[in-house]
């Protein structure tokens, strides 16, 4: 699973490389590098999605997987 991700990671940034080189040489690195660091994130966050987190308001009368409702405060 590593080699497959640093593999893909490899090929994309040698895209970017090459879309960077066909840019015109106008554009100064500052602009481009919080791009790069941009993209890198969201690579990041397509890599490995955590599972969702199950929702839940505590014991305080939310149903339960349409079990019956939880009673939060009985005095």
């Amino acid at each position: 699973a590593w080699a497959n991700r640093k593999a893909m990671r490899q090929a994309k940034q040698a895209a970017r490389l090459a879309t960077l080189e066909q840019l015109p040489q106008e554009e100064e690195e500052d602009t481009s590098s919080p791009i790069i660091l941009e993209e890198e994130h969201i690579e990041m966050a397509e890599a490995n999605p955590p599972p969702p987190p199950r929702r839940t308001l505590g014991e305080y009368g939310q149903r339960n997987d349409g079990e019956i409702a939880n009673l939060g405060f009985q005095p």
